[in-house]
């Protein structure tokens, strides 16, 4: 236990205190130090003003990443399986997927306005193209015996795709997931700056031009925070309901 947790613990530590002790030769507004920035975090959940925009931004995460991953995975499906829909959309996909999606908001905002489906689009489209192409390479990377098999048994195209191909491509898809999960914070938050002033977006916004260096740090922090979540929870899914992927890949050796 102590080596799992001792050399992370006292990097940690070390980190701290360095930031700590840079408090004595820096300007507060440059850096706030860990304990003004928990004083700071402290006060914020008081008050009631991080939950408030907690509660927001991860609403809004939460839907367009589903919406994303949903839509991601179907068309991942239809263009690893069949040449002509890859021939179709690919093209479109690739364009897609090549351009920073941050230049698209002000059409995003002439297309819905400034509301909460213009950010939910946001996040939707950022999160979209990852777990697409993923799930598209993990359907054409299928073991051809595998589907020979299949074939020689009479599977249907449904029973193909439901027992051999989703099941072989399920490492590509769950990485596409954790991508598109730590890019639906990215969407969140830049949506909700960019679009909108509201939840976690907004607090950063309006800390940064008060050069209120330590609440701003604390909602980095609580960011960061949501980051390592989204991994945490992840991991605990592929463990719970894919174990054999660890042993497959070597992970965890």
């Amino acid at each position: 236990l102590w080596s799992d947790l001792g050399p992370p613990a006292a990097a940690i530590a070390i980190i701290l205190a360095v930031w700590q002790l840079s408090g004595l030769f820096l300007n507060p507004i440059l850096l706030s130090t860990p304990a003004a920035v928990a004083r700071e975090l402290v006060s914020l959940g008081t008050n009631g003003q991080i939950w408030v925009a907690l509660g927001q931004s991860l609403e809004e995460m939460a839907i367009g990443l589903a919406f994303g991953l949903i839509v991601g995975i179907s068309l991942g499906l239809l263009m690893g399986r069949y040449a002509l829909a890859d021939r179709l959309l690919g093209p479109y996909v690739s364009f897609f997927n090549a351009t920073p999606l941050v230049v698209i908001i002000p059409l995003v905002i002439i297309w819905v306005g400034i509301t909460t489906e213009a950010r939910l689009l946001f996040v939707f489209l950022i999160t979209l193209w990852p777990v697409l192409l993923n799930t598209a390479a993990g359907i054409r990377n299928v073991d051809r015996g595998y589907l020979d098999v299949g074939l020689a048994f009479g599977f249907s195209e449904r029973q193909i795709l439901r027992h051999i191909s989703i099941p072989a491509a399920i490492p590509f898809i769950l990485a596409g997931i954790r991508i598109s999960a730590g890019l639906a914070i990215i969407g969140m938050i830049v949506s909700e700056m960019e679009i909108s002033f509201v939840g976690l977006g907004f607090l950063l916004v309006s800390f940064g031009n008060s050069f209120e260096t330590g609440k701003l740090i604390a909602v980095v922090i609580v960011t960061s925070i949501l980051g390592v979540l989204n991994v945490t929870i992840l991991k605990m899914i592929q463990d719970r309901w894919f174990p054999w992927i660890a042993g497959v890949s070597g992970a965890g050796h």
